[in-house]
C-alpha cells in the first residue's frame, strides 16, 4: 500500500495529535489532499511554517488545518486539526 503521505513526514507533535481518540478520525487522504489542493493558504511569519486549510466533505465539510514546514525535505507537517474558527 502507497504512503497515503506521499513522502511528508509526521512530526513527533502531529504524530501524537493523529493517536489521540478525539483526532484519529483524521484520514492521511484528507490531510494529502489539504497539502496538494488547499482552500487557504497563510504563511506564519513568524517560524515561515505554512497553514494550509481544506474543507472535507466527508466529515461535514469542516475545516482541516494542517501546519508545516515547506522548507525541510521532506516537508514536515508539524500539526493537523479541524479548525472549528476557520471562515474561509
Amino acid at each position: 500500500m502507497a504512503d497515503p503521505l506521499d513522502g511528508d513526514i509526521l512530526s513527533h507533535h502531529a504524530h501524537e495529535v493523529l493517536q489521540r481518540s478525539d483526532r484519529n478520525c483524521i484520514d492521511p487522504a484528507w490531510i494529502q489532499r489539504a497539502l496538494a489542493e488547499p482552500d487557504y493558504v497563510d504563511r506564519d511569519e513568524r517560524t515561515n511554517a505554512l497553514r494550509v486549510w481544506k474543507r472535507i466533505p466527508e466529515y461535514g465539510n469542516r475545516a482541516l488545518r494542517v501546519v508545516y514546514n515547506p522548507e525541510k525535505q521532506p516537508p514536515v507537517i508539524i500539526t493537523v486539526f479541524f479548525d472549528r474558527g476557520f471562515k474561509g
